[in-house]
């Protein structure tokens, strides 16, 4: 019965071949020529056959050795790159981390934080999947996502949720709409023009909902969207006034909207989605750090004193 050997000796026998000697071969691999001697001698008794032969003073290898070669680059090579692999992943050089996020969040939290990730694990690559508020959550539930980063509420019983920041609700609409010489809009106010809101589903159209029912009135909505970009587009165009989360105010002023907040205050609230049965990668912890890092420090515009990160 054939021995099988380990993978030090298959590195030694690669080098012996390579270098044609046992003290040239005992010099690179850094151990005395007896140690490399008795190495050989114990693969060709687990073997079974010769491995090498004396001619002139030098090595050389049997044809039994010369087969067993290219099996040996090749399994060499592999050990090798496995190692590196892991030195990189050791040291975050390497890898993959994926997170699913909304186009809210996405816009504004993550790609500060995956541009600071980047700068200090450029080997890491990044998958940032943008989705809708309740896909982000399934993705995390159903591990195909590291972590999510969604608006609240957002609960599964396979995930469990961190706060990390929080934006008031704002009303945003063309400079020559007649809310825009308001300083505030009440929900009152919104009810006599036409809105531009989400879907009650969604977090942000929940939330809007809530307002609605809170101050005795229904929710009308003249035009539903699924995304604070595309209310702004049609506030722009004059479909109406839309009511978007705080974290897109710089992009609503940036477009020449007019930005006023929702009285009273209305909290949109960004959550970390974690799985609650598994754990997390290292690149994947580290950009979560990063996320709260950069929620900590933002500000976003037209917050008041319960709003901000």
């Amino acid at each position: 019965m054939v021995m099988g050997v380990n993978a030090r000796h298959l590195e030694l026998l690669r080098c012996v071949i390579e270098a044609g000697s046992l003290t040239a071969a005992a010099a690179r691999l850094g151990i005395s020529q007896p140690a490399v001697t008795k190495a050989v001698r114990l693969m060709e008794d687990q073997l079974g056959f010769p491995l090498f032969l004396r001619q002139r003073g030098r090595l050389v290898p049997t044809a039994e050795a010369r087969m067993l070669l290219p099996e040996i680059i090749r399994a060499t090579s592999a050990l090798d790159a496995v190692n590196r692999l892991a030195e990189d992943l050791q040291g975050l050089r390497a890898g993959i981390v994926t997170l699913a996020t909304t186009p809210v969040l996405a816009n504004s939290i993550a790609a500060e934080a995956v541009a600071h990730f980047q700068s200090q694990h450029g080997g890491v690559a990044v998958d940032l999947q943008v989705v809708l508020n309740h896909e982000a959550v399934a993705a995390v539930a159903d591990h195909r996502v590291d972590f999510g980063l969604v608006l609240a509420p957002a609960e599964h019983a396979h995930v469990s949720g961190e706060d990390v920041c929080a934006a008031e609700l704002i009303c945003v609409m063309a400079p020559g709409h007649p809310l825009a010489r308001s300083s505030s809009i009440s929900v009152a106010e919104l009810a006599r023009h036409k809105l531009i809101s989400f879907d009650r589903q969604q977090p942000l159209g929940a939330l809007v909902d809530e307002a609605f029912k809170a101050a005795g009135l229904r929710r009308v909505v003249a035009v539903q969207v699924s995304q604070s970009t595309t209310a702004c587009a049609l506030a722009s165009a004059g479909a109406g006034v839309a009511v978007i989360d705080g974290f897109t105010s710089a992009e609503a002023r940036a477009a020449g909207l007019v930005v006023r907040p929702l009285a009273p205050a209305v909290l949109a609230v960004a959550r970390l989605l974690l799985p609650r049965h598994r754990p997390l990668s290292r690149p994947a912890s580290r950009l979560i750090d990063a996320i709260r890092a950069v929620a900590g420090d933002m500000r976003f515009e037209n917050v008041g004193s319960r709003g901000g990160c």
